[in-house]
């Protein structure tokens, strides 16, 4: 696996290398640059030869929120400009990308989406592109009925809390979550 450290502009971003025509841009929670959950996604597109394109960030909570992952954003799908095929991955605070996804009519993977937060269902609402949204029943911001209403792809993991993990923080658990989140992306992107 071949991965470069890069300079987005507004941040620092990590380029792993595969299939120039298609690329993922995958952005951050609010910290820890949305790991290690991201990295089960980005597992998922390497397999797949996907050029992945990851923002190392932390939101420090003095920018306006959209703002600030909206730069995120268009940095990271900027450093893939010749990509013919692009997906949007976002963990939690990123999810608020929704309307800037549905504008540019890019596929997303909504890792933890914000469904308390109008910004982000509103967003979500607009798509027009294929999305898959990832939860878990022990996420107090996740509400399955309504992203089985925005999305026909919907993975609910059963106990996982908001980075994934069972109650009990049980390996057994954590792997089966993380396997779950690797198939279910990979056959996601698989249709596009």
């Amino acid at each position: 696996m071949d991965i470069e450290r890069v300079d987005l502009g507004p941040c620092t971003g990590y380029v792993y290398a595969g299939d120039t025509n298609r690329a993922a841009a995958v952005l951050p929670g609010a910290m820890l640059a949305g790991m290690p959950v991201n990295m089960f996604v980005i597992y998922a597109l390497i397999h797949r030869g996907w050029t992945v394109v990851q923002v190392w960030d932390e939101w420090d909570g003095k920018d306006d929120r959209v703002e600030w992952v909206h730069t995120r954003a268009e940095a990271a799908l900027a450093a893939a400009p010749n990509a013919e095929s692009r997906l949007l991955v976002a963990k939690s605070l990123s999810t608020l990308a929704g309307d800037l996804a549905a504008r540019r009519k890019i596929p997303a993977v909504w890792l933890t989406p914000l469904l308390h937060d109008e910004t982000c269902v509103s967003g979500l609402r607009r798509r027009s592109a294929p999305a898959l949204l990832v939860g878990g029943t022990a996420d107090e911001i996740w509400d399955g009925a309504l992203a089985r209403e925005l999305s026909e792809d919907v993975l609910e993991l059963p106990g996982a809390d908001h980075g994934f993990c069972p109650p009990d923080l049980n390996p057994t658990g954590i792997l089966e979550n993380q396997r779950q989140i690797i198939e279910g992306v990979g056959a996601f992107v698989d249709r596009l």
